[in-house]
């Protein structure tokens, strides 16, 4: 998670949305490591996007570190089509190991050019493919190569500023608005 809070250069005041994030695991873990964070967690399913299980989760990483977390949290139940977040609001949009599965990618980049400030960033963690034709272990669909996302993200309205390297498999792409 270091590597990851290292790449996605999180600070106090940061408004942030995290797409396909489920009930809050990763980004609350992140306010862990920075006070001051404010998070829309947002996800199609409501069953794990919702306040209850935000609360829980942040219980749970209350225990682990021992202290309180200073951060906003906010559950925003979307659709595959409409991640339904305000307008030119976020200083970061994230992507945790979720774009892979997202039904309408090229949709969802036209939303996230809208919800991002003008000097925001897109930051998509995730596993790349090796090979040709290889899926996520997890939950079998397709992953990309480097090269196939990078250039749908440019197709679609984003420049790509940064890679990070965590693993051979796994990069950090960091993106901002053309």
């Amino acid at each position: 998670m270091k590597k990851s809070f290292d790449a996605y250069q999180l600070k106090a005041g940061d408004v942030i949305a995290s797409i396909g994030a489920a009930s809050g695991v990763w980004e609350i873990g992140l306010a862990g490591m920075q006070s001051g964070l404010t998070f829309y967690i947002q996800d199609i399913d409501e069953y794990s996007c919702n306040e209850e299980e935000i609360a829980y989760t942040k219980a749970y990483w209350e225990r682990q570190i021992g202290r309180k977390i200073n951060g906003t949290f906010y559950a925003v139940v979307g659709t595959p089509q409409k991640t339904n977040l305000p307008k030119d609001t976020f200083d970061k949009v994230l992507i945790i190991n979720a774009f892979h599965e997202f039904q309408y990618q090229e949709v969802i980049l036209l939303e996230i050019a809208q919800i991002l400030k003008s000097t925001g960033k897109l930051i998509i963690e995730e596993e790349i493919a090796l090979e040709q034709g290889q899926v996520h272990e997890g939950c079998g669909l397709p992953l990309f190569s480097e090269t196939q996302l990078v250039n749908l993200l440019d197709a679609n309205q984003f420049a790509l500023k940064t890679v990070v390297e965590k693993e051979r498999y796994l990069k950090v792409f960091v993106f901002e608005k053309k």
